[in-house]
């Protein structure tokens, strides 16, 4: 289990937990870079029922590539991206890698999404890669 706390931006949604964390990669998908306004995002998934949160959230929904329902977690005041769910997967939830206190805990182990990645991003080859999201 690690300790995960953070806060958006303007410190109007925070959360804390001592979570398992399942997986962590960097995604490299149309709509990460979109949502973020960033060449990826960086996500650590973990099991909600091990993260409180505190303040709300504003939720905005949208169909995947997959055709899973995702939701995209933000505050309402300062932007800032939180968390995301996928219907195809209700016990995890994702935490933006970039709202963590703890900053030594982000070792992604996987770029997913390779096929829509920008040409420009640089890719650690040590990682492993997956031209989608596997499983």
């Amino acid at each position: 289990m690690t300790e995960l706390s953070g806060r958006c931006l303007c410190g109007a949604i925070a959360f804390s937990g001592d979570a398992d964390i399942k997986m962590m990669a960097n995604c490299h998908c149309s709509d990460c870079r979109a949502a973020t306004g960033a060449a990826y995002g960086t996500l650590v998934f973990v099991d909600p029922s091990e993260i409180a949160i505190t303040g709300q959230p504003k939720v905005f929904k949208h169909v995947a590539d997959s055709g899973s329902a995702m939701e995209k977690h933000f505050c309402p005041n300062c932007g800032s991206q939180m968390f995301g769910r996928n219907s195809n997967r209700p016990n995890v939830m994702s935490i933006r890698a970039g709202v963590l206190d703890q900053k030594d805990a982000v070792k992604p182990a996987a770029n997913v999404y390779m096929d829509s990645r920008l040409p420009s991003t640089p890719i650690d080859p040590a990682l492993k890669a997956f031209p989608k999201m596997p499983g």
